[in-house]
Order: structure tokens, then sequence, then C-alpha cells
């Protein structure tokens, strides 16, 4: 049952990268969708850097895509899925640094439940070695 609800929840969060990817720019009732990771204006960081509009629409792809693939890669590997199965742990790390850089470089005010997710995941796996191998695998 762990193991099932864990592995849909991570494949979850994955997937809302994606969508928000497809949204509109909150702050611009102009906006098309898939502005919301990719809008130069969105990102306070990399605009400060002065990376042009397509640079900064590449780089939010590109974080976008790693973070769900990896967190679906996650998701499949805690089900047990051959070869991802003793890489869930080191993808999933990976996946929530890649994720939380995406939310800090992208900030918006409906991001926060990413972030406590994203730092929940690095928490439990690196520090208390939560979920144990006994109870979801490798």
């Amino acid at each position: 049952m762990l193991k099932t609800a864990l592995a849909l929840f991570i494949i979850a969060h994955g997937l809302v990268h994606a969508i928000l990817a497809i949204a509109p720019n909150p702050t611009d009732p102009n906006a098309k969708p898939g502005a919301f990771f990719s809008a130069a204006e969105r990102s306070w960081l990399l605009s400060q850097l002065w990376m042009d509009a397509p640079t900064i629409r590449r780089i939010g792809f590109l974080l976008v895509g790693l973070s769900t693939l990896g967190f679906v890669l996650t998701g499949l590997g805690i089900f047990g899925i051959a070869g991802l199965s003793i890489l869930w742990r080191t993808v999933a790390i990976i996946s929530a640094g890649i994720s939380l850089l995406l939310l800090i470089t992208f900030w918006h005010r409906w991001l926060p439940i990413g972030v406590l997710i994203d730092v929940g995941t690095l928490f439990s796996l690196l520090v208390i070695h939560w979920p144990p191998v006994d109870q979801i695998g490798t």
C-alpha cells in the first residue's frame, strides 16, 4: 500500500510540473498557454542575469522536462520497473533538486507546496533515509 501511494504521489508531483508548464503566465491577463515556466518576465533570477527571452524559455522548458521525467521515472522505479528499481532514490534526489531550481527560478505564490514536497523528498531520502529499503526496495 505504501509503495503504491508513494509511487502515485511522486508521479503526480512530476505531472503537475508539466501541467503548470502549459499554463499561461498568471501575471499577464493576455498570456498564451505555455508561459508559466517559460515567460522571461516570470523568472526573477534569469532576467537578472541578462538572459534573453528565448534562452529563458529554453531553460524553463528544460527544467520542466527534466523534473517531470525524473519524477515519473522515480515513481516507476518505486513500482519495481526493471532497471529503475535500483535507481529510484538517486533519480528522486536529482529530480527534487532540479524541481527546486525550477520553482525558485520561476517563483509564484502557487508554488510553496511544490517546494515543500521537494524539500520533504530530499530530507526523507538524504537525512532520515525514509522509506526503508525493506518497505519499498533498493
